[in-house]
């Protein structure tokens, strides 16, 4: 499993999602969003290997952005896509047999804290994302937890973020978001490349950031149907 984890993201997405409307795939940006969920969530077990790896750090948040995107179709959804791009994680990062414990650990323009437990196959998150945008002076705090269990051909569980935004002109007072995602019983191929099973995922705060939405996978790679 390790091995196959290895592939890089990029070859990853090439393979599945990579391409969007706009190059000509026919994949909408809701059904390439739900793909990349389910690539971003397997590399996070990269994490198991190498604890203090940027690169699968990096996947927490674009598991984030984007079930957003698959819940509301509304793109990055502005400040509220994380890209955590660089970082130094160092000695802040601190591993038991079954525990990794992150603490104010540096990536980017953000910070990372708390735990990622290890049970086999299972990796139970327990995580605040911490993020500042030095343009518009906003900031927003990514509580993100719950289990998913990566094997050789599944991914299963579900994952639940509370987000609070603070600093934007236009809402002087803050906001908060809250994003529920369940991976159903979802079969992948060796390039992790989801076949069958669901992810739906349901997304509650602002008007225009509220939705629900299921992505059907399968039967063969490339194929999703959007349920609303």
């Amino acid at each position: 499993m390790k091995e196959r984890l290895l592939f890089s993201l990029t070859t990853l997405l090439l393979l599945c999602y990579g391409c969007n409307d706009e190059e000509g795939s026919g994949l909408t940006v809701t059904e390439a969003a739900a793909g990349n969920a389910v690539v971003s969530t397997a590399r996070t077990e990269l994490l198991v290997d190498d604890p203090r790896s940027v690169d699968a750090l990096i996947s927490l948040s674009r598991i984030y952005t984007d079930l957003t995107t698959l819940a509301t179709d509304a793109g990055e959804v502005g400040v509220v896509g994380i890209a955590l791009t660089k970082g130094t994680l160092g000695d802040c990062v601190v591993v038991t047999d079954s525990v990794i414990r992150y603490d104010d650990c540096p990536v980017s323009n953000g910070t990372i804290d708390g735990t990622i437990t290890v049970d086999g196959d299972e990796l139970s998150f327990d995580l605040d994302i911490a993020v500042v945008d030095s343009g518009d002076n906003a900031s927003l705090v990514v509580s993100m937890e719950g289990p998913v269990t990566v094997t050789e051909t599944s991914l299963y569980g579900s994952l639940n973020y509370e987000t609070v935004i603070e600093g934007l002109p236009d809402f002087p007072d803050g906001f908060r978001l809250s994003l529920e995602a369940d991976y159903v019983d979802i079969g992948i191929d060796d390039v992790e490349c989801p076949l069958s099973g669901s992810l739906r995922a349901e997304q509650r705060g602002l008007d225009s950031n509220t939705g629900v939405r299921e992505a059907i996978f399968g039967p063969s790679c490339g194929d999703v149907r959007i349920v609303e």
